[in-house]
């Protein structure tokens, strides 16, 4: 009887044992499928770059991780300000309406060239990529004022012009009017290659008087347009389109 009750007890563990390992890998398998992603969660926008004065116009968004579409961000807005006024942005909840795709609608009150930047939060992520959209004739209004609206003596510095791909690219734009350091500007990038739908653009941070800097990483090699947008008040939107050889 013994020798039995030891026979079925070597049997039971080896069984127990056996159990337990299958649920052991089970635990496993589970917390790598769970396992949050570390790839950035990435926002591209989908803008009209033009439109006119009080027409309502959809502003979009595709979020997505890892090329998979992300429909369980914690918040999705639309900031929107005339170029020289942030402070009197206005912001807008966005809701999603198919895989990834997040969208809201607006109106702008005035001619003018505004900047639509999204705020995306999800999966413990953040960005917030901007454009621009150019509402009505903003610089045929301009022609029409006071000469002193008319700042063709700017002068933009972009360096460097040069870039190698797939690594971050620091640039500095410095900025003169009329031989003067412009400071407390909105300066961006917009970089683009001839001929692609998809525009990226790139906020400059002041870092002392006239001088503006931030980074960009080219995808790949080759010939890259870079303008830069000089924006301040009513008054200022200067822009200068440089080339910049990516290797």
């Amino acid at each position: 009887m013994n020798n039995m009750m030891k026979r079925f007890g070597v049997t039971f563990g080896l069984v127990g044992l056996f159990v337990l390992g299958a649920c052991g890998t089970d635990e496993a398998t589970k917390s790598a499928e769970t396992a949050p992603s570390m790839e950035p969660v990435e926002a591209e926008l989908n803008v009209p770059a033009t439109a006119d004065k009080d027409e309502a116009i959809t502003l979009a968004v595709r979020v997505t991780q890892d090329g998979k579409a992300v429909d369980d961000a914690d918040e999705i807005k639309f900031e929107v300000w005339k170029n020289g006024a942030k402070e009197e942005s206005e912001t807008t909840e966005a809701a999603l309406t198919e895989d990834g795709v997040y969208e809201a609608e607006t109106t702008f009150s005035d001619e003018a060239v505004y900047t639509v930047q999204v705020h995306v939060t999800a999966r413990s992520m953040h960005t917030m990529p901007t454009t621009n959209v150019t509402v009505g004739h903003p610089e045929a209004e301009a022609e029409a004022k006071e000469d002193h609206h008319n700042h063709a003596g700017a002068d933009i510095v972009l360096d460097p012009t040069q870039a190698v791909a797939k690594e971050v690219q620091p640039f500095t734009v410095n900025v003169e009017i009329e031989h003067e350091a412009l400071t407390g500007a909105d300066v961006q990038l917009e970089v683009f290659k001839d001929g692609a739908d998809k525009h990226d653009w790139v906020k400059l941070d002041e870092t002392e008087g006239g001088s503006y800097a931030g980074e960009h990483t080219f995808p790949e090699a080759g010939t890259y347009n870079v303008q830069v947008h000089v924006t301040k008040g009513h008054d200022i939107h200067e822009h200068i389109m440089e080339t910049v050889e990516v290797k």
